[in-house]
């Protein structure tokens, strides 16, 4: 299983949490994605989440390809309307071993 975790920091005085309800839904209608969790970071509030598992990379490939409409989508409403862009997006990959 491949774990995507993606983090970045919201705008002030924005409804993030919102945006995450509506955005989960979609998220995990797509083809391939396992499990979609949301988080939000303790010592900075600012700063949210997203963890987001794949059965494998094909998965996580097609995703990021195949599925382009709702990727391109959620990728694009988060820097453009929820996403402090003048601070870091960070997105690191894990495979979840079978131990």
């Amino acid at each position: 299983m491949i774990m995507r975790v993606v983090t970045y920091h919201a705008l002030q005085d924005k409804d993030v949490e919102r945006w995450m309800e509506t955005s989960a839904s979609e998220l995990r209608g797509v083809k391939g994605v396992r499990r979609v969790e949301f988080f939000q970071n303790q010592g900075d509030p600012s700063q949210y989440g997203a963890i987001i598992l794949f059965r494998n990379k094909a998965d996580l490939d097609n995703y990021k390809e195949e599925q382009s409409g709702t990727y391109q989508k959620l990728v694009r409403s988060v820097r453009e309307m929820w996403c402090d862009n003048s601070k870091p997006v960070t997105e690191q990959f894990y495979e979840i071993l079978d131990i």
